[in-house]
């Protein structure tokens, strides 16, 4: 198995990967898809369509270079050309994967997803350290809000 697939079966397995065309479309319909990926020897008409979903899901579209056989083999079905990471921290790995096997190619790609990331965590960790409101003197004796 090369770099990265098998991290789409893991991902997969896990619920963070959706894959065919049906289960891309809904993700992306949903604004659930965070990195969307097609196979090298996908169909022309599959290609133009990946191409525009990331404008409707604020995601990212990357083309493999694994062919369906390939994909498909990693999620243990005997071909998938269309796939679709809805982590952004899965979906940076993968990424990072993938600039290993040919950097200038996919550079662009890691760091745009890095920084997505990051942004995910942050908000996470904001959300987190929120403090919760103290109720007013009258409420915590039991009495009446003034609402």
């Amino acid at each position: 198995m090369g770099k990265g697939l098998g991290l789409v079966g893991l991902a997969y397995k896990a619920g963070k990967l959706v894959a065919g065309d049906t289960e891309v479309s809904e993700a992306v319909f949903e604004k659930r898809a965070r990195l969307i990926c097609t196979a090298s020897d996908a169909s022309e008409r599959l290609l133009d369509r990946a191409q525009h979903m990331p404008d409707r899901c604020n995601g990212l579209y990357v083309e493999l270079p694994y062919t369906q056989a390939e994909l498909g083999r990693s999620l243990g079905r005997d071909a998938c050309s269309i796939i679709a990471f809805l982590d952004p921290g899965l979906s940076w790995a993968f990424a990072n994967k993938l600039t290993e096997i040919d950097r200038e190619r996919y550079n662009v790609l890691s760091e745009a997803l890095e920084a997505r990331k990051d942004r995910a965590e942050r908000r996470k960790v904001k959300k987190k350290t929120k403090r919760k409101r103290r109720p007013s003197h009258n409420q915590a004796r039991g009495g009446r809000s003034n609402d």
